[in-house]
């Protein structure tokens, strides 16, 4: 049987292997473990306080006159009177006249009508003294009345036809009179305004029909302003609303809204308005472009948002926790760089106006320029 002999040296190299195994084990590297981080979103803000906002809108107007007269010839005759400033361009003022017919003819119908009057007049003067007569023959022979047809006999006893007749006739001649006395007034024609003369078809000397256009005339005391709109700011418009406007030389007036159209512009969405102004001072020219600026309705608690820091209807604000949240952009008013929104942060929160990407609800911030 082979007896195994222990040596020494083999136990003293196994013990040196032993150790340096232990130690290589014990200084071996290990990975460190890396702490996770949150994000931190860099952002430039600006203070934004609440405000009262009374927007506006600018628009461009023409001036006209609400009131145009076609002028026609109300009787027949010949031209013999027209005024000078009865030419086209030119003003007629209230109380000119503008025009005279021959009036021979219309003199001589009066006359012949009033003549008729008078007799008229007096028939009903006889006829009452006749009326006096028959009503002492009736009351002498009343009594023999009777029968069916009392009223009848009563009514030819009492020469009633005969009277309403008489008057009738007082009434027709009466009439014609008037229409006679009428027709003369109207062969002379006086402006009762001032007007400019748009047309003018007649000439001193030519004679006319009754109905014969004469001329076109607009009315310059009273103008209005002509002017297209969005629909959503001619829905802010009141009557009697006063508003600015502006000539081409730079003055300024106010004016009234008067009348908003109920339809919009074919193939627009453009509502048309007008404006009444007053012209007793001839301040304005008919076919005048003019500035418009419509005052609409003030909004209160409002706050005014760069228009760059909204997308999707909403923008981002960090709050005293130097925290992201959104908030829905409710816009009443914009133009190219602002817009008004409605107030719905808090006192002490900011409005993000640089560009983010990837912001979520919550993500902490860091404030790199703006209000710190």
């Amino acid at each position: 049987m082979q007896k195994f002999i222990f040596k020494p040296w083999t136990a003293i190299i196994a013990l040196v292997a032993l150790i340096s195994s232990a130690a290589i084990l014990a200084t071996s590297p290990t990975q460190e473990l890396s702490a996770q981080t949150e994000k931190v979103l860099s952002v430039s803000v600006i203070n934004v306080l609440p405000q009262e906002f009374t927007p506006s809108y600018q628009a461009f107007g023409k001036i006209e006159s609400p009131h145009l007269l076609l002028l026609t010839a109300q009787v027949e005759g010949e031209i013999t009177y027209i005024n000078k400033a009865f030419i086209e361009g030119a003003q007629l003022l209230k109380g000119d006249i503008i025009y005279q017919i021959d009036d021979s003819d219309y003199r001589h119908k009066l006359k012949q009508r009033e003549s008729e009057l008078k007799i008229a007049q007096a028939n009903l003067q006889l006829e009452l003294g006749e009326q006096k007569v028959a009503e002492r023959e009736y009351q002498q022979i009343r009594g023999d009345f009777s029968g069916e047809n009392i009223l009848l006999q009563k009514s030819l006893m009492l020469r009633t036809p005969q009277l309403e007749t008489a008057k009738a006739n007082v009434a027709i001649a009466q009439s014609n009179v008037n229409l006679a006395h009428k027709n003369l007034q109207r062969c002379k024609v006086v402006s009762n305004g001032d007007y400019a003369v748009l047309t003018k078809v007649i000439y001193q000397g030519s004679f006319v029909n009754k109905g014969d256009k004469l001329g076109d005339l607009a009315q310059l005391s009273k103008l209005r302003v002509s002017l297209a709109v969005p629909s959503d700011v001619a829905t802010l418009l009141s009557i009697n609303q006063v508003v600015n406007i502006s000539t081409q030389s730079s003055k300024r007036h106010t004016a009234l809204v008067s009348q908003l159209s109920p339809t919009l512009h074919d193939n627009s969405q453009l509502q048309q308005i007008y404006l009444s102004i007053e012209n007793s001072k001839k301040l304005f020219i008919l076919d005048e472009f003019v500035t418009v600026d419509l005052t609409l309705v003030p909004h209160k608690n409002t706050l005014k948002i760069p228009l760059s820091a909204i997308d999707d209807d909403i923008f981002w604000i960090v709050d005293h926790n130097k925290k992201l949240s959104a908030k829905a952009a409710n816009v009443i008013w914009q133009n190219e760089s602002y817009a008004i929104v409605n107030n719905n942060i808090g006192i002490t929160d900011v409005v993000v106006t640089s560009a983010i990407a990837g912001a979520t609800e919550g993500m902490p911030t860091k404030i790199v320029s703006g209000v710190l």
